[in-house]
């Protein structure tokens, strides 16, 4: 099982490299290279943004109705085949094309490596949130490593820009032809008490009512589109008000170096402290969410750098136990036969958030100002926090 759990974090950290590449130098591609408006830029990627929503859909559905290991194995195969034309294709509009076919085919893929992730979390013995934070771990290690090299190599080859991340993803599928079988074997401990892993016990559905067992599921998704929404502004409209307010955009990338730094620190931690303290996860999740959502409190009257460095820390220790929680909540409302499509919950609506929430902060921003961007985002965490006190959880 370790080696199971081993593999599973090196796929993750290797599809958030990828993820590394290819989000952070996208815009300055469409806009500087290709000479398109920044309003195209940002349209192409909330519809790759879409197209992967639409991937982890398909890939929850694929993952359990169809096969595991090929659900994984097509994801990577789109993906492949998009980022080898964008290698050496990469001109305006067929740019744009494959851009959002990789988005599809790496949709389909984190859902699937999501969906491992819950099947190794059910088979574990003792806390399953350890492999879940751990993941987290790995993917920001991953997107850390990714976009630090990839703030070299673009400026040194745009070709390279696009087929390392080829060469990473020929790499995983390597893995997964040897590794396959041990991404679906079956704990040990549990199968010589006799009782199946493809087995369920019983449906949570049963257990907590099938009406307030859809609204945990509504509360859930609601949770992270929001919270994706706040969030995903620091990567986008965040840079702007920095500018703005006299920084470098050396000094804004710094932010997110601070971000990947400290949550080496900061999650460990969180695993061993955290789950010891609460005894549910939508607790955490109140928690979590609302250190998240306090901390753009901040940023309305930022003047000096250490403002911007400590927004960022406290949002670090928030969504440290959020993001995590959220798939290890939703695997443990699913069964062996939905866990795929629960799973996808997650990408999806962790996808529509990407995609909205830095069309939406600059509605905001333009029809009003920063700052009411920043309370607007506290106000809707705060509320979408104390909702989960309406979650049923089975202990």
């Amino acid at each position: 099982m370790k080696s199971q759990r081993r593999w599973l974090l090196i796929l993750n950290m290797t599809f958030n490299m990828v993820m590394g590449f290819i989000l952070p130098v996208n815009t300055i591609f469409i806009h500087k290279n290709l000479h398109e408006p920044l309003t195209t830029a940002g349209f192409a990627l909330m519809i790759y943004s879409i197209l992967m929503m639409v991937g982890n859909a398909l890939g929850g559905v694929m993952f359990d109705r169809f096969s595991k290991r090929w659900t994984l194995y097509i994801g990577y195969f789109i993906s492949v085949f998009s980022l080898i034309v964008m290698s050496f294709h990469h001109i305006w509009p067929s740019y744009v094309v494959y851009l959002i076919l990789l988005g599809f085919g790496m949709g389909i893929s984190y859902t699937a490596i999501n969906a491992y992730t819950a099947l190794a979390a059910e088979q574990m013995v003792g806390d399953s949130r350890i492999i879940f934070n751990n993941m987290y771990l790995a993917a920001n290690l991953g997107i850390a490593i990714g976009s630090t090299a990839v703030g070299f190599i673009f400026n040194a080859s745009i070709f390279l820009t696009f087929f390392i991340p080829v060469l990473i993803f020929i790499l995983c599928i390597i893995i997964l032809a040897f590794k396959a079988n041990i991404f679906e074997e079956q704990n040990e401990h549990k199968a010589s008490s006799g009782h199946s892993v493809t087995d369920d016990v019983e449906d949570p559905r049963i257990k907590i009512g099938f009406r307030r067992f859809r609204l945990n599921i509504i509360i859930l998704c609601i949770a992270i589109l929001i919270v994706w929404i706040g969030y995903s502004q620091w990567d986008s409209n965040m840079s702007v008000y920095m500018l703005n307010k006299g920084f470098t955009t050396r000094e804004y990338g710094l932010t997110f170096t601070i971000n990947a730094g400290s949550l080496l620190i900061i999650q460990p931690l969180m695993n061993r402290v955290v789950s010891k303290i609460f005894k549910y996860l939508k607790t955490q999740l109140l928690l979590g969410i609302s250190i998240m959502g306090l901390s753009f409190l901040i940023l309305p009257t930022a003047k000096t750098y250490m403002a911007f460095v400590i927004s960022m820390l406290i949002v670090t220790v928030g969504e440290s136990m959020v993001f995590p929680t959220i798939p290890a909540l939703l695997s443990k409302f699913s069964t062996n036969k939905n866990r795929g499509t629960f799973q996808s919950f997650y990408s999806m609506f962790g996808s529509l958030g990407r995609a909205l929430g830095p069309y939406v902060g600059s509605l905001v921003v333009t029809w009003l100002t920063f700052g009411h961007m920043f309370y607007a985002i506290t106000i809707m965490m705060l509320l979408i926090a104390a909702t989960m006190t309406g979650i049923k959880e089975l202990e």
